[in-house]
């Protein structure tokens, strides 16, 4: 029997992708790891499949195109990290160059599924950010509706209406741009994104707060010339 239909023996392509990071779904459905799959697009068990892009295999495949190994080197990695117990012609552990080599490997494939996991949630959780601000700064330019100049015509007001269309193309980028436009948002501009919303939740603070203290006081004066 060769190493490869030994490690198949062992393995389903589904165990050894979801070892790897691949977040599977209960039907087996899950995104494509070998290109930019926004929906789920790959049926994985015994073997996977990709509709989208066409690439499929064996538990032995995936772990090659991963890692972009030869299909013996990749059935090697497997008989190590799952600790197979396969004989490889007399040979049972790798030396310590090959465990280094693989524990480098095993590190970044970490790390980048740590990035990606942290990018989806910042995206997720600044379009509801944006969203929640933009729905304030409705609130806001509805309550100054009818309102006198001196309330209207403030630098709170004015920090407002900067910061909206700034947050109406954050927005856009995070429900509909391509994943370079948010890569390049998330690297560049999230410190910025979280600033914005500050900034224009305390403004509107102020611009509610200090309209219904000079309306009061307003309303004082009234009541004090009807005396």
């Amino acid at each position: 029997m060769s190493i490869f239909s030994e490690v198949k023996e062992y393995l389903t392509a589904r165990q050894v992708a979801e070892y790897y990071g691949l977040q599977v779904k209960r039907n087996g459905l899950a995104c494509c790891p070998f290109h930019d799959d926004k929906h789920p697009s790959m049926k994985i068990d015994t073997n996977y499949h990709c509709f989208a892009c066409g690439v499929g295999g064996d538990a032995v495949d995936y772990a090659s195109r991963m890692f972009g190994l030869s299909q013996y080197d990749a059935a090697l990695k497997l008989i190590e990290d799952f600790q197979l117990p396969i004989s490889v012609r007399g040979k049972t552990a790798f030396n310590e160059q090959e465990k280094a080599r693989i524990r480098k490997e095993k590190a970044e494939k970490e790390r980048i599924i740590h990035i990606k996991e942290r990018f989806k949630k910042w995206c997720n959780q600044s379009i509801d950010i944006l969203r929640d601000c933009l729905l304030e700064v409705e609130k806001i330019e509805n309550f100054l509706w009818n309102k006198p100049p001196d309330i209207v015509f403030s630098d709170d007001y004015a920090q407002i209406l900067h910061a909206a269309p700034i947050m109406n193309y954050w927005l856009d980028i995070l429900c509909m741009g391509e994943t370079a436009e948010k890569q390049e948002l998330f690297i560049k501009n999230r410190r910025e994104v979280e600033k914005l919303v500050q900034r224009v939740r305390s403004s509107g603070k102020r611009i509610m707060g200090e309209s219904r203290g000079s309306a009061g006081c307003r309303d004082e004066q009234r009541g004090r010339c009807a005396l």
